[in-house]
């Protein structure tokens, strides 16, 4: 069984992989305290909004992919942010519920090619070891 540590680790380093592929600029990510982890990107103004909701979403479907069932509800914030996104540029409920589930499959897609797992598991073991990277150490893995 992984530990809650290891778990997180899986978790931002699937959101850093999102991130990377989606060309969107990474400021660090953490697993220290005092906010146990954390990821900090600079998307540009003109990120598209698919593109965030992805990276929102990809973090805890790479914990699930790479981990198992999140039955902690460490995933809701993720979720709720990813809604927030939509909902802000989304007036109908129903279609702010259809494009989460589309950007779902993308971020299930994404976070499931060889390549990103490859990548997942070699950011989440710098995650481990360091407690912090920045972007630049994150590319340069």
């Amino acid at each position: 069984m992984m530990s809650f540590r290891e778990r997180c680790a899986f978790h931002e380093a699937a959101h850093a992989t999102a991130a990377l592929i989606l060309s969107i600029p990474i400021v660090s990510v953490s697993l220290n305290p005092p906010n146990m982890h954390r990821g900090h990107y600079r998307a540009p103004h003109d990120c598209g909004l698919e593109y965030l909701v992805t990276i929102c979403l990809s973090g805890p479907i790479g914990e699930e992919l790479i981990c198992g069932t999140i039955t902690d509800g460490s995933d809701q914030a993720d979720y709720e942010m990813a809604k927030g996104y939509l909902s802000r540029a989304i007036a109908d409920p129903l279609r702010v519920g259809i494009e989460l589930a589309r950007c779902r499959v993308a971020a299930e897609r994404l976070v499931s090619s060889k390549f990103a797992q490859d990548r997942i598991a070699k950011l989440a073991a710098a995650l481990l070891a360091r407690g912090t990277l920045s972007g630049e150490e994150i590319h340069g893995l």
